[in-house]
């Protein structure tokens, strides 16, 4: 199950990467799709923007039946060496938004462990997915992000700390998706398309980003046929 935010992405991950894929949902124009990619069964499902949106989109899909779950979104990068255009694939993200802390809190029961998880993406997927990018020629980096509520208002000198940990980027999905299916033992994984180098507010033109959207896909697909098939 791949999972954008945006349904346009969406409809173009289906009708670009799949073979007879078809429409299984439109509702709240959160389009769903499935297809196979190599005899693979394959659905491409909107998860929306923002935590919330997303956990109930993964509640969802977990009545369903869904096994394996794999973020495919972009970010924005706090490393130098990240270019809009690369593929990030997420190691852990860190839980900076409310919705995953409240899954974790309420799973704990109110024990006092209720902050500091950081969940992670299958191992197995990131090595394999590693290996794909790096065979393709893929500019391609593995590490941490963390997902915010918010996509305005933040400072620099908070993008600067976080960087100083060692967070390659941030985004808004991750954390609560990965949470999630760690939570209903689910297989998960997240990689992303920089679409922004925050620092000097570089934003990549749309080509740029497709054509790493287009390459993300590729190894997700690649990798989870791999992984998961």
């Amino acid at each position: 199950m791949l999972l954008p935010g945006d349904p346009n992405r969406a409809q173009w991950i289906a009708q670009n990467c799949l073979t007879n894929a078809i429409r299984t949902t439109d509702y709240r124009q959160m389009f769903g799709f499935t297809g196979t990619y190599e005899g693979m069964p394959v659905s491409v499902q909107t998860t929306g923007m923002g935590g919330p949106s997303a956990a109930i989109v993964v509640e969802e899909l977990k009545m369903l039946g869904a096994q394996v779950l794999i973020r495919v979104g972009t970010c924005g990068a706090l490393m130098d060496n990240m270019n809009p255009g690369d593929l990030l694939l997420v190691t852990a993200a860190c839980m900076t938004d409310g919705t995953s802390r409240e899954i974790f809190a309420d799973a704990m029961h109110g024990t006092a462990i209720t902050s500091g998880y950081a969940p992670t993406s299958d191992t197995d997927f990131l090595l394999t997915a590693l290996e794909i990018a790096k065979a393709d020629a893929i500019p391609v980096h593995a590490g941490k992000v963390a997902t915010l509520d918010r996509f305005y208002g933040h400072s620099e000198d908070t993008f600067r700390r976080l960087a100083k940990f060692g967070i390659c980027a941030v985004e808004m999905e991750a954390s609560t998706i990965l949470t999630l299916a760690a939570h209903h033992g689910m297989k998960a994984a997240a990689m992303m398309t920089v679409s922004d180098q925050i620092f000097g507010a570089h934003r990549a033109s749309e080509e740029i980003i497709e054509d790493g959207v287009r390459k993300m896909v590729d190894v997700a697909l690649k990798a989870a046929k791999q992984c998961f098939s």
